[in-house]
């Protein structure tokens, strides 16, 4: 499973706002997050771990806290790149049917100046349903793909991504809670270098966001997603 693509636009954000702040400063925030999928016929569940630093990480080590399972360790690493941000994902295998119940976990950082931090994230063990794509549209004349869905109860908010293969090719803006339909046009959104071709097929993935309480785009509860296939211009 690929890192969740939305969190691309908070990496950002986040790199630009490190210009401001001492690099020197080696302290992390962690960030765990529930993840919700279809698998078959099943719902299925599984964690994201964030950690975000304004200086540079070496390595990120994470572990529930009071955990049943002994040595459970977690190794994160680089998100794509980014030195102010590394990633675990539970590979789609290991994802179960089981809901994940509230933890807490304990990351260890050490960063690229030698120095090292701990910090913690606690999770409920609150979920999101999946979010449901009513219909896909596209309209010739305004050369996009109108994409239809039902609120999902709770969600804070929800994000588009469109895969070519495995490959993400576009992202869409961070969309209210109160959206049920966006216009994905030919324009804006794409990867650099990238423009959706007539006839071919891809993969769109509706995302439904649920954040902590109190919480913002370091802070997110939970994760729900739901895939489809569509032939663009169709």
């Amino acid at each position: 499973m690929k890192p969740l693509k939305f969190l691309f636009l908070i990496l950002i954000v986040f790199s630009v706002t490190s210009c401001n702040k001492n690099q020197e400063d080696a302290t992390g925030v962690g960030d765990a997050i529930i993840i919700s999928k279809k698998s078959g016929a099943d719902v299925v569940y599984g964690y994201s771990l964030y950690a975000y630093t304004f200086s540079s990480f070496q390595s990120v080590k994470a572990e529930w806290v009071n955990n049943s399972v002994a040595d459970v360790v977690y190794t994160l690493k680089s998100n794509q790149g980014y030195k102010t941000n590394f990633y675990y994902e539970t590979p789609s295998a290991e994802f179960t049917t089981t809901r994940p119940k509230a933890s807490s976990f304990r990351f260890s950082a050490v960063f690229e100046n030698g120095a090292t931090d701990e910090f913690l994230d606690e999770v409920s063990e609150k979920v999101l349903t999946l979010p449901v794509i009513d219909k896909t549209e596209y309209n010739s004349t305004d050369q996009e793909l109108g994409v239809y869905w039902t609120s999902v109860v709770d969600a804070n908010s929800y994000a588009i991504n469109i895969f070519d293969g495995s490959n993400l090719v576009y992202s869409s803006p961070e969309l209210a809670n109160t959206v049920k339909y966006f216009p994905v046009n030919s324009a804006s959104g794409w990867t650099s270098g990238i423009a959706p071709v007539i006839g071919k097929t891809y993969k769109i993935r509706l995302l439904a966001l649920l954040y902590e309480p109190n919480g913002d785009a370091y802070n997110i509860q939970a994760v729900s997603m739901v895939e489809k296939d569509i032939i663009w211009g169709k």
